[in-house]
C-alpha cells in the first residue's frame, strides 16, 4: 500500500521514523519486539498478528539500525499488548509464534529457523 515511510504502532499510534532511534514504550501489560531479518527486507513492512484478536495486525518498517558499532536489519515493534503473536514466514522459514511479556523486550532472529527443544 502507498503511504509515507513512517510506521504507526496500531496500539498507541506512535510514529517511528525510518531507521531512526526507537523509544520503547513498555511497562505493565505492554512489551516490545525486535525482529532481526536479512537485508532483503529493508524498506518493506512486516505484519504480525495478535492471537487474542486475529482480525488485527500490527506492522512496522524494516530498516538498518545501529547497535553500538554494528548495524543490524530489524523490524521494531516498540509497544505491543502482552500476549501471543504470530510472526510471518520469512526467508524460507515457517511462521512462528512469540510471547510478548509486559515490561520486556523480546528479540527474535528471523534469519534463522526457530528451534524447538523437548
Amino acid at each position: 500500500h502507498d503511504h509515507g515511510h513512517e510506521s504507526l504502532n496500531a496500539e498507541h499510534g506512535h510514529a517511528v521514523p525510518q531507521g531512526g532511534p526507537v523509544v520503547f514504550d513498555i511497562g505493565d501489560d505492554i512489551g516490545a519486539l525486535v525482529m532481526y531479518v536479512d537485508d532483503t527486507h529493508i524498506g518493506s513492512e512486516i505484519p504480525i498478528v495478535w492471537a487474542h484478536d486475529r482480525s488485527k495486525d500490527v506492522h512496522t518498517g524494516v530498516w538498518p539500525r545501529r547497535v553500538g558499532s554494528t548495524t543490524v536489519t530489524a523490524a521494531v515493534y516498540p509497544s505491543l499488548r502482552e500476549g501471543r503473536y504470530t510472526l510471518p514466514a520469512l526467508g524460507g522459514h515457517d511462521q512462528r509464534d512469540v510471547l510478548i511479556i509486559g515490561g520486556a523486550v523480546v528479540e527474535v532472529d528471523a534469519r534463522r529457523p526457530s528451534v524447538v527443544t523437548v
